[in-house]
């Protein structure tokens, strides 16, 4: 029997070795370079580039960069922050997740967060509930669990009827792009697919030492551009070196939980016997090596909010450890 929790032992296709100096690009899968290449206006044509392959019947023009900062609208409730939130020119509300750790349940945070753009459209005293449409798209760079065995890299959802699939509205869009499940070489991509290009991008920036002659439509040119490390600032490059620090030791401090866990909920299992046992022997684990994880991190002194967006806990529970 096979089970999911040695997954993470299995080595990722890597096209292009990492330089052992540091990398001439910006890692589009850290937080900082997510936002350093596509959170600036100034890049706005790649955005919109991107968002008009990414959204399957919607044509881009222009977009308007929103605060993305989200207080909660009941005292107590939990705040969001989004890596990127726009207004195209149509009214439509776009949020941008890039998410490169694991999180339990990402896809209820993604619902939850697609509250916000509403609230903010319907204003108390409002008439009527009328509202622009609304996309959430999660760039991910782990596999989700509601999309286990499937393999198409881009997931989209919208309410439907179960029974005829006749859409109920098309004002909630929700997209998940999985970047592990891509594993195409540039040459395996198909020359009109600008999709799978920024896919290859998002996941292989850093690897590269010049732009490769496959990417030379004038968007990519601006990507690597805007992906530069040269062109950042002293203070720029200092921030992003801290958090590629930041989640590396996290990654480190990750890798050993998952040892523990699984090393437990193995022994666990084989002490049982049976092929039941085993599975829920390696799901306590699992639960284990969250607990294991979040214990180290905040030994390390990570704030109690950056490791439960890291490990899907409370802050209270984490306060509680």
């Amino acid at each position: 029997m096979k089970s999911d929790c040695l997954n993470f032992v299995e080595e990722p296709k890597i096209l292009y070795p990492q330089k052992k100096s540091v990398s001439k690009y910006v890692s589009l899968l850290s937080d900082y370079g997510f936002k350093y290449v596509f959170g600036k206006i100034a890049n706005k044509e790649i955005i919109i580039a991107f968002l008009n392959e990414v959204i399957p019947d919607r044509v881009i023009v222009d977009i308007e960069q929103l605060r993305n900062e989200h207080l909660p609208y009941l005292k107590g409730g939990k705040k969001s922050r989004f890596d990127l939130y726009c207004k195209t020119d149509d009214g439509s509300r776009v949020i941008i997740e890039m998410q490169n750790q694991e999180e339990a349940d990402f896809v209820d945070r993604a619902i939850y967060y697609s509250t916000f753009p509403v609230q903010d459209q319907v204003e108390e005293g409002q008439e009527n509930y009328l509202f622009a449409p609304i996309y959430s798209i999660s760039i991910l760079n782990f596999n989700l669990d509601e999309m286990k065995g499937e393999p198409w890299v881009k997931s989209t959802f919208r309410l439907k009827e179960l029974e005829t699939g006749k859409i109920l509205s098309n004002k909630y869009t929700f997209i998940f792009i999985e970047l592990k499940k891509f594993n195409k070489t540039l040459a395996e991509i198909e020359q009109e697919n600008i999709l799978e290009r920024f896919y290859f991008c998002l996941r292989y920036m850093e690897y590269l030492e010049e732009r490769p002659v496959e990417l030379q439509q004038e968007i990519f040119q601006k990507l690597f551009i805007a992906a530069n490390i040269a062109a950042m600032s002293k203070q720029e490059f200092k921030e992003y070196q801290e958090t590629m620090k930041t989640e590396r030791d996290i990654n480190s401090i990750k890798w050993t939980a998952e040892i523990r866990g699984m090393e437990r909920g193995m022994k666990e299992g084989m002490e049982k016997g049976m092929e039941k046992g085993m599975e829920k022997g390696i799901e306590k684990g699992k639960q284990e090596q969250t607990i294991i994880f979040a214990m180290n991190l905040k030994a390390d002194g990570f704030p109690s909010e950056t490791i439960a967006k890291y490990t899907g806990l409370s802050v209270d529970q984490i306060e509680m450890l």
